[in-house]
């Protein structure tokens, strides 16, 4: 048995998941996401990577999707060892495929070249 509070709206339901069973969902979406956490957990992962020759010395990245969260410490570790040369706009593909995992990361921001 394993108890959650929902994040996917503001009511804060309190949640218990009990062989594939929801309770305390007041929405389908909150049953959606307790079982999904439960069996995949994902995570939106942000961080930053060295930036050569911009006004800033790290960059600021997302992934554009959900990665496994057993995978998270693959793609931190992918991440630190990127170099990225200015100048770079929001958006940009940094990475095409972090860490095996399929998923993009891009520039969280715009850095102009110094």
């Amino acid at each position: 048995m394993k108890t959650m509070t929902c994040i996917v709206c503001p009511m804060g339901c309190r949640l218990t998941v009990d062989s594939g069973e929801v309770s305390g969902h007041r929405c389908n979406r909150g049953r959606d996401w307790a079982l999904a956490e439960v069996t995949n957990p994902v995570r939106v992962l942000t961080t930053t990577v060295a930036l050569e020759g911009g006004e800033l010395e790290l960059l600021p990245v997302r992934t554009l999707a959900p990665v496994p969260k057993a995978k998270l410490r693959d793609c931190l570790r992918h991440a630190n060892r990127l170099r990225v040369k200015a100048p770079v706009r929001m958006g940009q593909v940094i990475c095409p495929d972090l860490a095996g995992t399929g998923v993009q990361l891009t520039a969280a921001r715009s850095v102009a070249k110094i």
